[in-house]
């Protein structure tokens, strides 16, 4: 009579071991070919390069999204007639992002000196902005960066007299401390500023739409809100595309490996016959 105390004995350690019993290389192998595994095999790869193609897609559709919306903003920029900025915001108020990147006129006069904001990166390149004192003719103080340059040399010379400018407004920088030379600031920082030319002050600053002075190079002006970023949302679908393309492939991993294990618990059950 064949004792079934080994075959018990198994049962006991594998219960009191781990719950997924182990599949040598050579039983996975030999599952995998039969040529159920191998059908399953080709549907599974076929839905995990649907899904591959779905994520692919998603992500050409959050970066044409992004040219798109980018696209829409500079039309917007160029077909929309500048405002004059006191019917925009008044000073000390918040400019929303609705607001930054739209057009704006102002006048006034450049009064005070010029100060340079280092560690700044303009198309590619090291700059240094510069940045004027605006007087405008309602009372307020602007910033006005007029352009930027590449090293922290002395500015050109203000315009003399009112001036009407137009430009990009965005809103003004958190301030920042740092140890400076005299004539630079860290940032545009209009509650700095306000302390060092007066109230009332926008809390804001102006991008020339073009330099006046030959010496500065022009500061590309700020996007309209939402204008050049990718699509997280479409990104998101991309990367779900992807983990169900995975999971197809994992899905056949355990069958085979179920296979394997069904096959030896049949082989361990025909040798004890």
């Amino acid at each position: 009579m064949t004792s079934t105390a080994p075959r018990e004995e198994a049962d006991s350690s594998r219960a009191a071991g781990s719950t997924r019993p182990r599949v040598s290389a050579g039983e996975f192998w030999r599952a995998a070919r039969t040529r159920r595994m191998l059908a399953i095999l080709v549907l599974l790869v076929a839905a995990a390069i649907v899904c591959g193609r779905l994520g692919a897609w998603q992500i050409d559709r959050a970066f044409q999204r992004a040219e798109v919306a980018a696209a829409t903003a500079a039309q917007v920029q160029q077909a929309t007639a500048p405002t004059p900025l006191a019917q925009m915001v008044d000073p000390g108020e918040h400019v929303t992002g609705t607001m930054v990147g739209l057009p704006v006129t102002v006048t006034g006069t450049y009064e005070g000196e010029q100060l340079v904001v280092p560690d700044r990166v303009v198309d590619g390149e090291d700059a240094y902005l510069v940045v004027a004192p605006l007087r405008t003719t309602e009372g307020a103080w602007l910033m006005v960066v007029r352009g930027w340059q590449t090293t922290d040399q002395q500015p050109p010379a203000l315009p003399q007299g009112e001036v009407e400018l137009t430009g990009a407004v965005t809103a003004a920088e958190s301030y920042q401390v740092a140890d400076l030379p005299a004539g630079q600031i860290p940032s545009l920082s209009a509650a700095y500023l306000a302390g060092e030319w007066g109230l009332p002050i926008y809390n804001a600053y102006l991008v020339l739409a073009e330099s006046d002075d030959a010496a500065l190079r022009t500061v590309p002006g700020p996007e309209l809100d939402g204008g050049g970023e990718v699509d997280l949302r479409n990104l998101a679908y991309a990367v779900e595309w992807y983990v169900f393309g995975a999971f197809a492939l994992v899905v056949w991993y355990r069958l085979v490996r179920e296979e394997a294990l069904q096959r030896r618990e049949e082989a361990d059950a025909d040798a004890e016959r």
